[in-house]
């Protein structure tokens, strides 16, 4: 068995880097997720480890020190659940926080039990096999561990259950439903396991880990969509070419040292480990020795080509029409705006903003017969908005003016169209330089500006274009809700 565990081990890692690399906001279901699958990596590591041939001691000491592992994965998947419940369904937070809490005391109260008496594993009395090995038996509180078990993977699946019914788009549901699968193979696999270890029962501990791996595999895949969901990605793309180039790796690292019969188990988990970490950091190392190779501008330059193809392996998910639309924009509306102004110039930045997921953006899209990828909603999205900017000039016949009437045009369309800012144009006025399409007048204008009193224009600016564009979504969902 200790190629499952191994199996088990390299999975719950890869899916811990590769929801901690592709997850920009570090929220509570963030780190629940990352350290219920920590807690994985310690229980099949564990395992890993124990089929070694230890000592009754070693074995002993081994139990012990993990048994924490097999608590804590339990207990924060309960709380991950909880917070994909709440999410949807924020009015049930005054009771799922109290059971949080509870259920939290209660794992702590049991790796406590479980790591330093004999009530819940019975070190003092191992069990003797017919095969002759020794394991460590069960104390006259195991049941209580069961019952938690238990009751948590079945709280957990009615979460699920109650968020996939309230789900409102296809996205969500088919996401959720993955979770709910996901559930139902630990409830089975977690159940096979504990009946063997309570009856001492001799069938193979695969049967218990099967619908656990299955569980992993296809929890790893909802989590990380209706994580990343929310944000207006889809990152089923790259889930799975991130796990078939990891699997193939470790293939041929495994199999090769294997079939030598070079390492122990626990050397397989060490080596699966580096080339998992090794893999799905590479770009962090990269970074790192930027930093001796290449110069600031240069650092920032492949940083960026970086994140880009990384935003390119998810696409945008359009947002669905809702069923009451505010006449006025919301702050996240304006706030995409903004940043999309901010980031013309900047493809990272504009890939990664939510109005791609926009149904302006999409319609779009749709009109002009492209295919519905990251690349063409970026582009799309940049020519809305330089549009919208140009929309903001008093008068297309006149030159650049420097007038009250051309200040909300002149706040963006300098700095992130022409790229011109207020150091700038006070750097060139300083050493005599100018721009053939830009009068010094308007320079001299730029320049004059307090600091505060443009960026509130900014801000005013683009809050008109974020109302402009707003109307012009309304326009697209008002048929859909008639």
């Amino acid at each position: 068995m200790v190629e499952a565990h191994l199996f088990g081990f390299g999975g719950a890692l890869w899916l811990a880097l590769f929801i901690a690399t592709r997850t920009p906001q570090r929220s509570l279901l963030f780190w629940a997720s990352i350290i219920s699958l920590f807690g994985l990596m310690g229980f099949f590591g564990s395992g890993v480890l124990g089929g070694e041939g230890l000592n009754l001691e070693q074995l002993v000491s081994l139990e012990r020190g993990f048994w924490w592992s097999s608590v804590l994965p339990i207990t924060t998947w309960l709380i991950v659940c909880s917070l994909i419940h709440q999410t949807l369904q924020p009015s049930i937070a005054t009771i799922v926080k109290p059971e949080r809490w509870v259920v939290g005391v209660i794992g702590l109260i049991l790796i406590g039990l479980g790591s330093s008496s004999n009530w819940l594993m019975n070190y003092a009395e191992p069990v003797l096999l017919a095969s002759g090995s020794q394991i460590i038996g069960t104390g006259p509180a195991y049941p209580i561990y069961s019952a938690y078990v238990m009751g948590c993977v079945s709280v957990a699946l009615w979460h699920l259950v109650a968020s996939w019914r309230i789900a409102e788009t296809g996205m969500a549901r088919r996401s959720l439903a993955s979770l709910v699968l996901g559930a139902l193979g630990f409830l089975i696999g977690t159940s096979s396991l504990l009946a063997r270890l309570i009856s001492t029962g001799t069938w193979p501990l695969f049967y218990g880990y099967m619908p656990i791996f299955a569980g992993l595999l296809i929890t790893g895949f909802g989590l990380v969509r209706f994580g990343l969901l929310l944000q207006g990605q889809n990152v089923l793309r790259d889930l799975i070419y991130s796990f078939c180039e990891i699997s193939i790796l470790a293939l041929i690292y495994l199999i090769s040292v294997n079939i030598l019969d070079l390492l122990r188990p626990s050397q397989l988990a060490l080596l699966l480990a580096c080339v998992i970490i090794s893999h799905t950091g590479l770009d962090r190392g990269r970074r790192w020795l930027d930093r001796l190779f290449f110069s600031r501008a240069e650092q920032e330059a492949r940083s960026q080509s970086r994140e880009f193809a990384l935003a390119l392996a998810s696409t945008p998910t359009p947002t669905p029409a809702p069923v009451i639309v505010d006449a006025k924009p919301d702050k996240a509306w304006n706030d995409a705006v903004r940043r999309a102004i901010s980031g013309l110039k900047n493809p990272v930045q504009l890939a990664q903003n939510p109005l791609l997921s926009s149904a302006l953006v999409s319609h779009s899209v749709q009109s002009k017969a492209l295919e519905d990828n990251r690349l063409n909603r970026s582009a799309i999205a940049r020519e809305i908005l330089l549009q919208a900017i140009e929309q903001l000039r008093p008068d297309a016949s006149q030159a650049l003016g420097s007038g009250d009437a051309w200040r909300w045009y002149n706040v963006l369309y300098l700095p992130y169209v022409r790229e011109i800012n207020r150091k700038t144009a006070i750097d060139w006025l300083r050493r005599g330089l100018s721009d053939p399409l830009i009068d010094a007048s308007v320079l001299s204008w730029l320049a004059d500006i307090d600091e505060d009193t443009f960026y509130k224009w900014q801000r005013r600016a683009s809050d008109l274009i974020a109302a402009q564009l707003w109307e012009q979504q309304l326009k697209l969902v008002q048929p859909v809700i008639a």
